[in-house]
């Protein structure tokens, strides 16, 4: 049985590609000229993740929810600034759209994660020659610190910084995966 942490150096080797990826799967997705690269991927405890959504973002976030089932379970969140969630739902619907995101711009949104976040399951899937199933995105509009409610403090996670680029349009997001050995 594999371990939270080499599931997590894994993850972390994977994430180039899988953010490769989930660009590709943007393109076709969208039909617009997408991009999306990592500044960094590094394993933390929730405990400095909590630290850093509070330091990095304001309130509210936009954070994309994907659980993965397969050979073990894993959380997938996607957190967007609320200024970040509107370039992105801007730059995917052609048109400056208004804060907050009304229901098709928070359905973008979702459907954008749920691209990102299948794109990381299928490179991870490769890597394992095992099949991981996202669940349908849910799209919470959340503050930090509700948001830290729900993850124990002792938890390592994997964190990767991404960059959108679309258009004319750069965005930044946390794409977080926390791993779930429980059954």
């Amino acid at each position: 049985m594999l371990e939270a942490q080499q599931i997590l150096d894994i993850w972390q080797r994977a994430s180039v590609p899988a953010l490769s990826r989930a660009g590709l799967a943007l393109k076709q997705f969208s039909g617009l000229d997408f991009a999306v690269t990592e500044s960094e991927v590094t394993m933390v405890s929730w405990s400095t993740m909590a630290q850093r959504l509070q330091r990095i973002f304001t309130n509210p976030l936009y954070v994309v929810h994907l659980q993965a089932v397969g050979l073990f379970q894993a959380h997938i969140l996607l957190v967007f600034s609320d200024e970040d969630s509107q370039r992105l739902v801007s730059a995917l619907m052609g048109e400056l759209v208004e804060l907050p995101l009304d229901s098709m711009g928070e359905s973008a949104l979702a459907e954008a994660g749920n691209v990102v976040g299948t794109a990381f399951l299928n490179v991870f899937s490769d890597i394992f020659h095992a099949a991981w199933e996202p669940t349908t995105p849910r799209l919470l509009v959340t503050t930090a610190e509700a948001l830290i409610e729900e993850v124990l403090p002792g938890t390592t996670v994997l964190v990767t910084e991404a960059m959108f680029r679309v258009t004319e349009e750069a965005v930044s997001a946390e794409i977080v995966v926390v791993p779930s050995l429980t059954h």
